[in-house]
């Protein structure tokens, strides 16, 4: 035995996940309020924009936020408005909030829209 601890050889641990972390990791995207942006902005998993765009915002899931003000287009496999759209919004699952107001063309599969949101647009179902 030596001074500070045994002599005995522990035996090695190795951590296993259950999720691969190289694969599974997402890569989200916030932008604030006092963002503004001409032109497009596109991203692989996840937007949440709370800023002010004119052009387009795609991803896979895009989350306009109650500040959030688009003057353009929005497509996504999942997409929330909060805020304001003044353009086309196309998506597979669309989730339409009490606080929306949107002006233009909606193409969508599936959507959820709250009581109190503002809707002067064109709805286009697309499977």
């Amino acid at each position: 035995m030596s001074i500070f601890g045994s002599n005995e050889k522990k035996e090695e641990t190795n951590a296993t996940f259950l999720f691969d972390t190289e694969k599974d990791t997402i890569n989200q995207s916030n932008l604030a309020k006092d963002i503004k942006i001409h032109g497009s902005l596109e991203a692989k998993d996840y937007i949440e924009f709370s800023g002010n765009i004119n052009g387009t915002i795609k991803s896979s899931t895009v989350n306009i936020r109650q500040t959030g003000f688009v003057k353009g287009t929005v497509s996504g496999d999942s997409v929330t408005i909060e805020g304001e759209i003044d353009g086309d919004i196309q998506a597979k699952d669309l989730y339409i909030k009490s606080n929306a107001k949107i002006k233009g063309t909606i193409r969508y599969t599936n959507i959820d829209i709250q009581n109190g949101s503002i809707i002067n647009a064109d709805l286009f179902y697309s499977s």
